[in-house]
């Protein structure tokens, strides 16, 4: 890694390169999950699309996780290596590889036994039941290279390989897609095989990075000697992601919630609509993510080496990319949108219905970028309170907030128009949070 190269060099070229290699990382991530309910779909129909939906929130726990530790340990990582300290970058690398192996031995002890409880908390009906309790299962038992995957690609990044993390995601992507179609539709075995198929790809993306740190070209090696639980560095590392667990959580908790409001409002096809909604946005939504895990390495460069002004136009790039591709993608789908979804196996009878549906559910994809870039950039120079205004003020709050009372007079169709609106309102607690910023820090974006 030319630590010096990006401290210096051209600003658009070093955004480039990383911004690219982690948003194409994320694509390919996004294929994973959305593979998975393309091959569901058409092997397993509508109530296996559902179960797949029903059981999310449950893998959104794992995600969380992950990302608690990897974006956590990724923002303090590439401070200390912009300040040029290596021995604490390598002490964080190995506490949380070291506490990433308890936390999924007792996910997957709890996922085994507790299952069939939490497979009816999260909703399943008789005819989604199995579909759901399978999916869940098989993830559950796949926590540890799950939780490794998830933690080591912003890890790889962070150390200056964002090439790498990109090849780490495509690895697993191109292993579950082929293994996808062979489980689900060849042989048969439903939500099980694309649940296997997932947690296929995750061990190989998990083997790659273990093998950059442990033997390859990294700049931190994963060492004996601090391979083990350093109880400071690791609630820093906790402090600094807690914000993305509580996104990815939020996830979960909105989903639950919202598919509990649809079978009040409506059936199992409204839920496999809404899966097909829920994946369409993201693909946005990683999108986004992409871009703002691509920068905030960079940021935490500059942040560590007292690069201000050059941090500031990062930010200010990273934003303006956001808004264009939301306004691209909102319009690819209001002109191509039938042909994406039909490839979901929506029956004929319903694509027009659910073309409407997903439309709306997305109206906000412009407005979402700005609050992810924001809430990484709050996380990268931890500002942790900002960080977690921003982001779960979207998710948990407006959310949970339009989905409650939206469907009140509005029946089932309220919960596609709670996303839009709870996209376009978090603007204004984004405004609210800069502002307090400015005057707490007297450091306005310039």
């Amino acid at each position: 890694m030319n630590l010096n190269y990006i401290l210096n060099g051209n600003l658009i070229k070093v955004w480039t390169k990383f911004v690219s290699a982690s948003v194409v990382g994320v694509i390919l991530s996004t294929i994973y999950t959305m593979v998975d309910g393309i091959f569901v779909g058409q092997g397993a129909g509508e109530a296996g699309l559902a179960g797949v939906n029903l059981a999310w929130p449950a893998v959104t726990i794992i995600l969380g996780i992950g990302l608690l530790f990897g974006a956590g340990a990724s923002s303090l990582v590439s401070i200390y290596i912009g300040q040029h300290n290596q021995d604490k970058a390598e002490q964080i690398l190995g506490s949380v590889i070291k506490a990433i192996l308890y936390v999924g031995i007792i996910l997957m002890i709890l996922g085994f036994v507790i299952a069939d409880p939490i497979v009816k908390f999260l909703g399943a009906t008789p005819d989604t039941y199995q579909y759901t309790k399978d999916y869940f299962l098989v993830i559950y038992m796949m926590a540890i290279p799950y939780l490794l995957a998830n933690a080591l690609n912003p890890l790889v990044r962070a150390d200056g390989s964002p090439n790498l993390s990109m090849i780490m995601v495509g690895a697993g992507a191109i292993g579950n897609i082929v293994l996808d179609w062979l489980f689900v539709i060849e042989l048969g075995w439903g939500t099980k095989g694309a649940a296997l198929a997932t947690g296929a790809g995750v061990i190989l993306s998990t083997i790659i990075g273990l093998c950059y740190f442990l033997g390859g070209k990294s700049h931190l090696k994963l060492k004996r000697e601090y391979f083990k639980i350093n109880s400071s560095l690791l609630k820093e590392v906790i402090k600094v992601g807690f914000v993305s667990f509580m996104i990815q959580l939020s996830i979960g908790v909105v989903i639950l919630l919202q598919n509990k409001i649809i079978y009040r409002y409506g059936n199992t096809a409204d839920i496999a609509i809404f899966s097909v909604a829920g994946y369409t946005i993201s693909l946005y939504i990683q999108l986004c993510v992409g871009i703002s895990q691509g920068m905030q390495p960079l940021i935490g460069y500059h942040f560590g080496a007292d690069s201000i002004k050059r941090m500031h136009k990062l930010l200010k790039i990273t934003l303006i990319a956001s808004i264009i591709i939301g306004i691209v993608l909102l319009t690819c789908l209001i002109y191509y949108g039938e042909y994406f979804i039909q490839l979901f196996g929506i029956t004929p009878d319903l694509l027009p219905l659910a073309y409407k549906r997903t439309v709306i559910f997305c109206l906000g994809s412009p407005f979402i970028g700005i609050v992810y870039t924001m809430g990484a950039y709050y996380q990268s120079i931890h500002r942790n309170l900002e960080a977690n205004i921003v982001s779960i003020g979207r998710s948990f709050v407006l959310q949970i907030l339009f989905s409650i009372l939206l469907p009140i007079y509005m029946g089932v169709e309220g919960i596609f128009y709670a996303q839009p609106f709870s996209d376009i309102c978090s603007i204004f607690i984004l405004g609210g949070v800069m502002l307090y910023s400015y005057i707490k820090y007297n450091n306005p974006i310039d």
